[in-house]
């Protein structure tokens, strides 16, 4: 499932989470560590500044079956990453 970036904007984030300045693995654990405090059904968003995450969190979650990737914006230099715990 994708959303436009204009779609995801428009959610209503449960959980912000902050990996801007962190490298994967650690960007990886931050969603993970989002993903177990959060409930079935629940939003998160991480911001990074690592464009590798982009890859690395949705194909982790994924392949775990603990979240859907809704979509990843690029703004300001910063990427945010909307996942929907599963």
């Amino acid at each position: 499932m994708s959303l436009s970036d204009q779609e995801l904007k428009q959610l209503t984030v449960d959980h912000q989470l902050d990996g801007v300045g962190e490298v994967c693995p650690h960007t990886l654990n931050i969603a993970l560590d989002g993903l177990k405090k959060a409930k079935s059904g629940d939003i998160l968003v991480e911001v990074t500044d690592h464009s590798i995450a982009t890859k690395t969190i949705p194909a982790a979650v994924k392949m775990n079956k603990l979240a859907d990737h809704l979509g990843t914006v690029k703004e300001d230099g910063n990427y945010y990453i909307y996942l929907k715990k599963k």
